[in-house]
């Protein structure tokens, strides 16, 4: 499993957006989650993405994802 931080300008600092990207055989699944920065605590869970070709595309989708997420809570 790969594990991707992502700083969310704005927010908390106590909030930090989260990419984990799994391995599923030639695919990859991806959890976009918003976690707690020092317990490392899901704060909220954003989407799952699933069987996605390209790892590098697979980590922009989360990256996508959750932004359009957070612009829709600020909206």
């Amino acid at each position: 499993m790969e594990e991707h931080l992502i700083e969310l300008k704005g927010l908390s600092p106590f909030l930090i957006g989260r990419i984990q990207l799994s391995p599923a055989g030639e695919l990859f699944n991806v959890e976009v989650d918003i976690i707690q920065s020092e317990s490392g605590k899901i704060f909220n869970h954003v989407t799952i993405l699933y069987n996605e070709p390209d790892k590098k595309e697979a980590i922009n989708l989360g990256v996508h994802h959750l932004q359009k997420y957070l612009n829709s809570k600020v909206h």
